[in-house]
């Protein structure tokens, strides 16, 4: 090999290496916060590409020297990256769509606000939740675990795979289990409140001059937000328990790929 095919050869792996970085850093949790600037987002993934550089090199993969396969080569290092980012991001879809239950029986549901985090309109107890489990993140350094477990992707799915084997089935499980765990982090919170509407009811029955409305919104409010304060208490437990979760499946789903 010549010396410009061997700086040819190592300049695509280092595209190829950027590539999954740049698209884990797109979507994953806290580095893939809107308010992160691109500039940022692709020096922390240029950055990481250089350090990850040396374990890719020892692999010695094969890249191929074609224009068309090479393109497919780097589209696929992409989706790696964005699938990978999108399970371990899962973990704000669960906080999320908990809020979202959440609110909607509390009655903050109409009043969305603007997500910091992914730019987006999101319910007011689930935009909360999602920025104390980032705040969460940050202090427990569970970002450096996110970037391990990428590093180790390269042991599982060496650059220029074969095959991608585990598909739709695997996600729309994990779909499923998203949706229970939203609704086990929701439920002491939204089943107290329907025994507050119960209750209401009630009362409204025994006395029937009771304006029902200036009655059940204030106090499913301050019901609500009392109970809220209480599960706040688990919070962290609950949030590291989803992220053990989550990297469990980005392990499970390398482990199908790779056989």
């Amino acid at each position: 090999m010549s010396l410009a095919e061997l700086l040819q050869w190592n300049i695509v792996l280092f595209l190829l290496i950027l590539s999954r970085w740049a698209g884990m850093v797109m979507i994953a949790p806290v580095f893939g916060a809107r308010g992160v600037p691109g500039l940022v987002k692709l020096g922390l993934a240029a950055s990481l590409t250089v350090i990850l550089y040396p374990l890719a090199l020892a692999q010695a993969p094969v890249i191929p020297t074609g224009l068309w396969p090479l393109t497919w080569l780097l589209i696929k290092e992409v989706l790696v990256g964005l699938t990978l980012g999108f399970i371990i991001n899962l973990i704000t879809a669960i906080l999320q769509g908990a809020g979202q239950l959440i609110d909607f029986q509390v009655g903050f549901l109409m009043g969305n606000t603007v997500d910091p985090i992914h730019g987006t309109q999101s319910p007011m107890t689930g935009n909360f939740l999602m920025v104390l489990t980032t705040m969460l993140l940050l202090a427990t350094n569970s970002h450096h675990y996110i970037i391990a477990a990428m590093a180790r992707s390269y042991e599982f799915l060496p650059i220029n795979p074969t095959a991608l084997t585990h598909g739709v089935g695997f996600f729309i499980e994990i779909t499923a289990r998203v949706i229970a765990l939203s609704l086990q982090i929701a439920i002491p919170v939204y089943g107290a409140l329907v025994l507050v509407d119960l209750g209401v009811g009630f009362l409204s029955k025994t006395v029937p001059q009771l304006n029902i409305f200036s009655v059940i919104f204030p106090v499913k409010i301050i019901f609500g937000l009392v109970l809220f304060y209480l599960m706040i208490s688990y919070f962290g437990e609950t949030v590291s328990n989803i992220f053990d979760l989550t990297m469990k499946w980005v392990f499970e789903l390398l482990r199908g790929w790779s056989s």
